[in-house]
């Protein structure tokens, strides 16, 4: 072909063959384009489930499969195709009891900007156990149990017997456990109904200590005290069958159930079949003998007895037969029954990406809600997760995974527990858990199981941001935190610390190198046993700024650490404002400390990225690690808090350590009235204080977004409730981003 150019136009070739050619050449590029269009336009793949499909069916809406799995499977083929454009999953209202868990794998997967979404249409239900016909209950039959029972329990009890139901997790309980002891739970119409207990409410107390019993060394042996009152002496049948207490027998932070081994009416004494942890009695209290003969406050009760059966609403289950006894609420043909029986996760994804679960209710599970490990871009959108023997929903490793807008409550265990990013190179993960409401939870293991875990206690996290969530009513913490770089803020944290001592709010402990998280526009008020903001035993690195504390213990509280941050927080009604000690001295935080230097030797910190990220750690090893060093108090404002700061230890060794000025004002100064209702006034008024900057208290807390449509009305004792003031809050995140 000739192709000659014409001077006056470069690119334009003259003859009529070329010009057929460009026209065909246009009329491919034109089709190349439309097609490209119509592949960047096109609608994600939507499949149906519904508790009346069939797995043989296709999926459409007219013919849905009956089975998540089924679903999955039909999408696998489909992704790996590159113009997939995505897929939704409709997931029709009703029950789905799940034997097993959902599971997703990597190739499940969807991918940026093509991603599949799980979502429920209407009320969908997963749940991990069997709902149980009342026709199944009969009246005691056994005269030996009808003996133990109390007059009036006896013809209202009603007995089940688990193995004819194919119900698995009815074994007698280990020697000694901290959570639940890994046996079914029982609920009615929606209410995890407790074991049988006395005390009823609350606790008795060990009266003293004969044997604090040997929990080292080979020959280990449990403790023996003496019990108040005359109750346990009722309890001889339940020894041999299996007696269960559960106590505070050391510290205020640390229960464990034990099995009693032996009780002697007569001397009114308890020996238990094993020690518990670090032995009975206080361990604030003095030591005769080799045994600490206790301070009389030691909390403790029994458990799961049938003698102890003795109100609507409890039930036992009697080990030797695999029999349930229970004492309904309510006429059992007029309830829903479900006992618990599944200990795997609802949902599980293992190196998963671009998956989305939206809208479920996950509930009556023995494990965890949600598991997520590895992976990206997992999201948990506008979830319930309830009445679940585990943890919420775990996000372990992999990147920039989000739990938003969901609800989590009465729980076994924890609400979120949060890991992910590397230590060793302080790679970030970008996790998100945001506007999420979590309260009542802990309920069988009541230390330790917080509302948010986050790099914290076996989850390293980095580079992560927890925001905007209204936690309450707790046993123990709200936030475990630590790892590195994370950023706390806009939470709104009451009512905690419930069951237990000696804890915070926000709690970080033991550690050199949980250092850059920042802790920023939160709320913490009336929990009078919690520290707000508690930087325990040595960590270090955080910054605590322009937060709102009322009635709590201390306010923030710094623990023998180093570079810690405290400045610019509104401290209300506190017996103490701010702490800071010098335990580090005492208790030998120095270069030789088993957890705190090897800690910190494990991250090379006197080398990139650590040395370019932290400096000022390059000399902690060489200049007094036992003091507490490189810490700032300053700029604070607190309001009719009797102690406004306490330092506890030598002065050389709180000279490194920079206290500034800090503020004692009125409440009237502050704009707050004597009598009114604190947070109200303040997320209202604001804080207008001279000199001190202007907290954003009206986007603390919950806001509506399109998966969090209303606000929750919650009783918050003294707080009032959660206000109408964040009902336009659609800006908050965006807000809180600058």
């Amino acid at each position: 072909m000739n192709l000659t150019r014409d001077s006056r136009r470069p690119s334009t070739f003259t003859n009529a063959s070329d010009q057929r050619f460009l026209t065909r050449c246009a009329t491919v590029l034109s089709c190349l384009s439309l097609f490209s269009a119509t592949l960047h336009a096109a609608k994600p793949k939507e499949l149906h489930v519904s508790p009346k499909g069939n797995d043989a069916h296709e999926g459409t809406a007219e013919r849905p499969v009956a089975t998540l799995e089924r679903a999955r499977d039909l999408l696998r083929p489909l992704r790996n195709d590159a113009a997939f454009p995505g897929a939704v999953v409709h997931v029709h209202a009703g029950t789905y009891v799940r034997a097993q868990p959902f599971a997703l794998d990597k190739q499940d997967s969807g991918r940026k900007n093509a991603e599949i979404v799980y979502r429920a249409q209407g009320t969908v239900s997963l749940i991990g156990g069997k709902i149980i016909p009342h026709s199944a209950f009969r009246p005691v039959s056994d005269p030996a149990v009808k003996a133990r029972l109390s007059q009036a329990a006896r013809d209202q009890v009603r007995e089940l017997h688990l193995p004819s139901l194919g119900i698995k997790h009815c074994e007698r309980f280990p020697e000694s456990f901290t959570s639940s002891g890994g046996i079914i739970e029982l609920f009615i119409d929606g209410a995890r109904l407790p074991l049988a207990r006395w005390p009823n409410e609350g606790y008795t107390t060990i009266e003293r200590v004969l044997d604090s019993g040997k929990w080292q060394g080979a020959e280990r042996s449990g403790g023996t005290f003496v019990y108040r009152g005359d109750r346990p002496a009722a309890w001889a049948a339940a020894v041999s069958d299996g007696l269960w207490i559960k106590g505070f027998w050391r510290v205020p932070w640390q229960p464990e159930t034990v099995r009693v081994a032996t009780l002697n009416p007569a001397a009114k004494s308890i020996t238990l079949s094993q020690a518990v942890t670090g032995g009975l009695g206080s361990k604030y209290s003095k030591e005769v003998n080799g045994t600490r003969i206790g301070d009389g406050k030691e909390n403790w009760y029994a458990l799961n007895l049938l003698e102890e059966l003795d109100r609507p609403g409890e039930w036992c289950l009697r080990f030797s037969s695999k029999t349930l006894y229970v004492w309904p609420t309510k006429d059992l043909a007029k309830a829903q029954l479900i006992i618990s029986d599944t200990k795997d996760a609802l949902i599980t994804m293992r190196d998963t990406e671009s998956v989305t679960i939206q809208g479920m209710t996950l509930e009556y599970g023995l494990g965890h809600g949600v598991e997520v490990k590895g992976g990206k871009a997992v999201q948990i959108k506008g979830c319930v997760f309830r009445n679940l023997g585990g943890t919420g929903a775990i996000i372990d490793g992999g990147f920039e995974h989000r739990v938003s807008s969901s609800d989590f409550h009465h729980l076994g265990q924890g609400g979120i527990y949060v890991g992910g990013g590397d230590q060793l190179t302080l790679t970030m993960a970008g996790h998100e858990i945001v506007n999420n409401h979590i309260h009542h939870i802990g309920q069988t293991q009541t230390t330790y199981a917080p509302a948010i875990k986050l790099g914290a206690y076996g989850y390293y996290a980095a580079g992560c941001r927890v925001a905007h969530n209204l936690i309450h009513d707790l046993p123990h913490a709200a936030v475990l935190y630590g790892g590195n770089d994370n950023l706390l803020e806009g939470n709104e944290i009451w009512r905690v610390a419930l069951d237990s001592g000696d804890v915070g709010a926000f709690y970080a402990y033991h550690d050199w190198t949980s250092r850059g998280n920042v802790l920023r526009h939160n709320i913490v008020a009336d929990s009078p046993n919690a520290n707000a903001f508690y930087m325990d035993d040595g960590d270090s690195g955080d910054t605590v700024v322009q937060n709102i504390i009322w009635k709590t213990h201390y306010g923030p509280f710094i623990g023998g650490g180093h570079d810690n941050i405290v400045k610019e927080n509104l401290i209300i009604d506190c017996p103490r404002g701010i702490h800071i000690d010098d335990r580090g001295v005492s208790r030998g935080y120095n270069a030789t400390h088993k957890q705190l230097a090897e800690t910190l030797r494990k991250v090379k910190f006197q080398q990139p990225p650590w040395s370019d990220r932290y400096p000022e750690m390059k000399n902690i090893l060489t200049f007094h690690p036992d003091w507490p060093t490189g810490n700032v108090i300053s700029d604070n404002v607190l309001i009719d808090c009797p102690t406004l700061l306490h330092v506890s230890g030598k002065k050389e060794h709180m000279a490194h350590s920079k206290i500034g000025e800090n503020r004692k004002i009125s409440r009237t100064d502050a704009g707050l009235t004597k009598d009114g209702n604190l947070i109200t006034t303040l997320r209202r008024n604001g804080v207008v204080i001279k000199g001190f900057p202007a907290l954003p208290v009206k986007k603390i807390g919950l806001y509506k977004d399109d998966f969090r449509s209303t606000l929750p009305q919650v009783d918050a004792g003294p707080m009032g409730t959660t206000k109408e003031v964040f009902d336009s809050q659609r800006d908050v995140e965006s807000g809180n981003r600058k």
